[in-house]
């Protein structure tokens, strides 16, 4: 995908039988701001425009969408799992920094230096962690407390933390 499209959400799966789906919206686009009246699904790496019939919220991550000349179950199942797009200049983007904007940066730490890069942020019963590929290739999680958080340097894509002691050895060990 070129760097003309923002992905804003999935098709999740069908929806009934006359060829709606249910979509899942990404964390930063909330389909209430944008009047959608077309998207672009990626197919086979290439953005195919689709002309939107109808579309209903389900919650703040989900909706019911109905594109045009998609009229049955059978054509349906075909989209599921694809990526809707919309081209950069029709989102508004918000250029707030998120916790979620972090992943690919590297964490550094001023007593361990480079620790790793973040891969993911998972919220685990009210807890935001970290899903970091530490340097030896393995996986470890540091909660994304605040508090935890020296510095975000966007520029060199790097996050400074103050990690507990002793939390990194804690994966590290077999």
């Amino acid at each position: 995908m070129d760097n003309q499209f923002v992905e804003i959400g999935f098709i999740h799966r069908t929806h009934g039988v006359n060829g709606e789906f249910q979509i899942s919206w990404n964390n930063d686009f909330y389909f209430e701001q944008q009047d959608l009246e077309s998207v672009f699904l990626l197919i086979e790496g290439i953005p195919v425009p689709f002309f939107v019939e109808s579309l209903r919220s389900r919650g703040e991550d989900k909706a019911i969408i109905k594109l045009d000349d998609v009229n049955c179950i059978e054509a349906a199942e075909e989209f599921v799992g694809l990526k809707l797009l919309l081209p950069k200049g029709e989102v508004d983007e918000d250029d707030e920094l998120t916790l979620e904007k972090l992943v690919g940066y590297t964490v550094v730490t001023e007593t361990l230096g480079a620790i790793g890069a973040i891969t993911a942020v998972e919220e685990y019963s009210m807890n935001t962690v970290f899903e970091i590929r530490h340097t030896s290739g393995k996986s470890i999680m540091i909660p994304a407390a605040d508090d935890l958080i020296v510095e975000v340097d966007e520029e060199t894509r790097t996050v400074t933390m103050e990690v507990p002691e002793g939390l990194i050895d804690v994966y590290l060990e077999e």
